[in-house]
């Protein structure tokens, strides 16, 4: 770390540029000064050599200088300028524009898609020889036509679909069984406590009893004992 710059990052004052009336003060030598301002300055400084930095009076409050503006042995920088913070609006990543297609997109339901879908396939019609343009891996020949392609890119989202569907309705099952299944352990819960309840009370019972049997005990053995 240079002795010729401010040691606080953000801080541009230098021995050139600075003004009348800033001073350079160097790291205190003390263990328990030095110990208060890492406190201040862990955030503050990228790097922080006790022989060699330089901390800029700018950062000291008046009450630690004496009428002769010599640094205090209790200074401890404490003034730094604030760093201007990024509005939620400037750490957004920038979005791209939705083209129109995407707006109404996302205006729809899933409901509304599926409907709108099923009724696309209504309007279209299948062509005869439509397996003969298919691989085996579902895709189309390079001499396919245009109506082909689509008609299998309508098949194939009707039936990712359906499948989405199909979990939507199994995952609804789930949770009204897991509901369900919470209902009737609350139920067993609340019956586990009363039986608790009902244990404690017999306890309590045969406690008492317990109690006036040793005192009748107590009674005979004193009679028997005259």
């Amino acid at each position: 770390m240079s002795t010729t710059h401010c040691a606080i990052e953000n801080c541009r004052t230098t021995i050139l540029n600075k003004t009348s009336g800033i001073s350079f003060h160097p790291c205190p030598q003390s263990t328990e000064m030095r110990n208060r301002w890492l406190k201040v300055l862990k955030n503050r400084c990228s790097m922080l050599d006790w022989a060699k930095s330089r901390i800029c009076s700018k950062h000291f409050e008046n009450k630690y200088f004496d009428s002769h503006r010599r640094l205090r042995e209790n200074a401890i920088p404490t003034l730094f300028a604030q760093q201007p913070k990024l509005s939620n609006k400037s750490m957004e990543h920038p979005k791209a524009p939705k083209s129109k297609v995407d707006r109404f997109l996302n205006k729809l339901t899933q409901a509304e898609l599926t409907a709108d879908i099923k009724m696309s396939m209504a309007r279209l019609k299948e062509p005869i020889n439509l397996d003969d343009f298919i691989t085996d891996d579902l895709r189309c020949r390079h001499d396919t036509p245009v109506e082909a392609q689509l008609w299998l890119m309508v098949k194939k989202q009707e039936h990712l679909n359906n499948r989405l569907m199909d979990l939507v309705v199994q995952t609804k099952k789930h949770v009204e069984i897991l509901e369900h299944n919470m209902e009737e352990a609350k139920i067993a819960k609340r019956e586990n406590d009363q039986n608790v309840e009902s244990l404690k009370y017999v306890v309590k019972c045969l406690q008492e009893k317990h109690a006036t049997l040793e005192e009748q005990i107590e009674i005979l053995t004193a009679v028997e004992s005259r």
